[in-house]
């Protein structure tokens, strides 16, 4: 184990060095809650694809809150930009 802590101590003791560095992981921890209460609540993906899908969906509505942006929105302009919009939800 003290080896292991040698070995490590750079990686493990960065926050020490660096203060804007937390010395938790916290944030990652929140961010993963949407996909776990998802995961129980659904019963996971049923296959690779829905899993995909799934893994795609909440990595864009995290990147969307982490920047402050409406998703609904984005998601809008994205659709426009590939061609026509669906009925009721021409901009």
């Amino acid at each position: 184990m003290i080896n292991r802590l040698k070995r490590h101590w750079e990686e493990w003791f960065t926050f020490l060095t660096y203060p804007e560095v937390k010395p938790d992981n916290n944030d990652a921890e929140r961010a993963l809650r949407p996909i776990v209460i998802h995961r129980k609540v659904s019963g996971g993906a049923r296959s690779d694809w829905g899993a995909e899908l799934v893994t795609q969906m909440f990595s864009f509505l995290e990147t969307m809150r982490l920047q402050g942006q409406n998703a609904i929105v984005q998601l809008c302009e994205l659709f426009s930009l590939a061609g026509r919009s669906p009925p009721g939800l021409e901009m």
